[in-house]
């Protein structure tokens, strides 16, 4: 699942509405920034541009996560430095809507697709809704195997820690993750798991493109 550190507190309100289908930490100073990143993996951050010396220190130690940067006005001196270690810039008042359309961008550029739908081997999985399909039938799946193929769907053929899967999962230890693992793979996906990192591989099918 998507891992966002918010670093703006007047948006906390966002994560019970439009970053609900996020995991999202709030950072309230620099040092909770520099804390929270060091523990942490994120996908994203969302910061105020109050921080931006933060995300410069972030960036000089090989930081390369996606970073937002939201001001509290607009200026063009800003916008210019933000887009020389940042990704993206809004100014408030923000539009909320345009907020979430700019997060949904990344995480996409992330995934690497250009719609909506990734396809394995002949299963179609629908990054919106969430939804397993193999060919045109619909595959039930519950909560925790959708968090924890969207996980492994999201860093293809790229190892994550059983760390990173207990953090963003609801799976709490190695022998009910070994279960879960069990059943994606009697659907047909090919997980290995590699001892001398302790880390599972949804592993690259040839045939496998995007739509």
């Amino acid at each position: 699942m998507y891992k966002i550190l918010l670093c703006d507190t007047s948006l906390s309100y966002l994560i019970d509405t439009a970053f609900s289908s996020y995991i999202v930490d709030v950072a309230k100073s620099s040092e909770d920034i520099y804390n929270l990143t060091y523990t942490n993996n994120y996908d994203l951050y969302i910061m105020n541009y109050i921080y931006y010396d933060v995300a410069l220190a972030l960036r000089e130690s090989e930081d390369t996560t996606t970073l937002i940067f939201i001001d509290e006005y607009y200026d063009i001196a800003h916008l210019k430095k933000a887009f020389i270690i940042g990704d993206d810039y809004l100014a408030k008042p923000l539009v909320e809507e345009e907020l979430i359309t700019r997060v949904k961008y990344q995480y996409k550029k992330l995934f690497k697709h250009k719609n909506n739908i990734i396809t394995y081997k002949d299963f179609y999985y629908h990054i919106d809704s969430k939804q397993l399909y193999k060919q045109n039938e619909k595959i039930k799946l519950s909560p925790t195997e959708v968090n924890l193929l969207s996980l492994l769907l999201f860093y293809l053929d790229k190892p994550v820690s059983k760390e990173m899967i207990f953090e963003r999962t609801q799976i709490a230890n190695d022998g009910v993750l070994r279960v879960y693992i069990s059943k994606l793979k009697k659907l047909g996906f090919d997980i290995t798991y590699q001892r001398f990192n302790k880390s599972y591989t949804l592993e690259l099918n040839k045939q496998r493109k995007f739509l």
